[in-house]
């Protein structure tokens, strides 16, 4: 079983019904494919970076969980079919150093400056 970490943003203008319909059949593909959530996070609704679907915002859901290789496959052609997810994006989470979304993000990342001799 190998940790998967996925986040997916749903059409804004759903109504709540049907989002948590569509977070639901999610949930229930993980499950039936023998994979286990590890925690669901709602974000709720934000401004995307940019217009997706000529929407400027969109509903985001953070997902981690675990499961075989084939449950990622089966899990991105449902995302590809459901009208309800404008966006999505799936990575491996590595067992040698697990990913905390405590940790802060540095703002500015220090330039690397190489002096020149004349």
């Amino acid at each position: 079983m190998r940790n998967y970490e996925t986040i997916f943003i749903l059409d804004p203008d759903l109504e709540e019904t049907v989002a948590q319909s569509a977070i639901e059949k999610i949930k229930g593909i993980i499950t039936q494919s023998n994979g286990e959530i590890l925690k669901l996070e709602d974000w709720g609704k934000r401004k995307l970076a940019y217009e997706v679907r000529k929407k400027s915002k969109g509903h985001y859901i953070l997902l981690h969980f675990s499961g075989p290789p084939t449950l990622l496959s089966e899990l991105e052609r449902n995302f590809r079919v459901m009208d309800a997810v404008i966006k999505f994006q799936s990575v491996r989470l590595d067992d040698k150093s697990p990913v905390t979304s405590t940790e802060p993000i540095p703002d500015d990342q220090p330039e690397e400056t190489s002096e020149e001799s004349e």
